[in-house]
């Protein structure tokens, strides 16, 4: 379930910061590995995960925290929640993180905002539209072996019921030759 707006911004900036950080973390073991001498490689990757991590996660969170107050404007603003807030608030934040580089790298990096978290949106859109036809295959399968169980056990009691009369009209057949003896 999604937070209320003013703490998704909170909880985006937070685990953008986490993703951003564990991210370089993964990219510095990498290259410490890489590039360090021999017998200071531990030393070299633990000096680069605490040299350019943090800086990373920074802007992640940036970013992220950006990206969800322009989303919760834009939700606030044209009171739905549809996939044109997310696309639009990839593109507002692409261009003023860019801003400082001018206009023409501002649209750029404005239309790659967009065209980027659209690509997201389609992606998840795909994603839950393939969901929901499993879900509804599986209680369309919960429904059918639930009638079958259903047809079974009235099945069951039908025949349950005809071998009662059946033990019934015996008992009573003997009982009416013991009354006649």
């Amino acid at each position: 379930m999604e937070a209320p707006c003013p703490d998704k911004i909170w909880q985006d900036a937070g685990g953008a910061f986490a993703i951003g950080y564990v991210l370089m973390g993964v990219i510095n073991i990498g290259l410490g590995i890489k590039r360090s001498p021999p017998n200071k490689r531990v030393l070299y990757t633990y000096a680069l995960i605490r040299k350019k991590s943090p800086k990373f996660g920074g802007n992640f969170a940036i970013w992220g925290s950006l990206f969800s107050g322009f989303d919760c404007t834009l939700s606030y603003i044209r009171k739905t929640e549809d996939t044109v807030n997310p696309i639009a608030a990839g593109a507002l934040t692409g261009g003023i993180l860019a801003a400082r580089s001018g206009w023409k790298h501002s649209v750029q990096a404005a239309a790659f905002g967009g065209i980027f978290i659209g690509i997201i949106e389609a992606f998840q859109h795909m994603m839950q539209k393939r969901m929901q036809a499993q879900q509804e295959e599986m209680n369309r399968h919960h429904m059918e072996e639930r009638k079958r169980y259903d047809e079974e056990k009235k099945q069951r009691e039908e025949e349950r019921k005809k071998l009662n009369q059946r033990e019934k009209s015996n008992k009573n057949k003997h009982q009416n030759e013991n009354d006649l003896d």
